[in-house]
């Protein structure tokens, strides 16, 4: 991944994960929320903050609080409820694509401070 896709990718996650309106329908039907017995962070509503905060420089790519987006399942469930709302956003593809983000950045040897 060059540099530009990287730039690219991260204006999508920043445009499309502010499109959220926190109304938290997804959270309901995330296994891996009802798993872990409510802990938001680890529901596909809290891996959408937390990619905000880490596209905007809130948190570093080796901050803990990144776990949770290596714990979706990819199921889609979140997509279907959003869609279902009137919100069209592919939650399960902006996780994958922050994932794909992160990736790149840790082989980089970290955050990349021209991007």
């Amino acid at each position: 991944m060059d540099i530009n896709e990287t730039k690219a990718i991260r204006s999508t996650l920043l445009e499309e994960t502010g499109k959220c309106r926190a109304c938290r329908f997804c959270v309901d039907v995330c296994p891996t929320y009802q798993a872990s017995e409510g802990v938001e962070s680890i529901s596909s509503y809290g891996r959408l903050q937390i990619l905000k905060y880490l596209i905007n420089g809130l948190i570093d790519e080796d901050d803990p609080i990144l776990y949770p987006l290596y714990t979706c399942l990819q199921c889609g469930r979140c997509d279907i409820v959003c869609k279902g709302k009137g919100q069209n956003l592919e939650v399960s593809n902006l996780i994958r694509l922050g994932r794909s983000l992160l990736s790149q950045d840790l082989v980089r040897g970290g955050k990349n401070e021209d991007l």
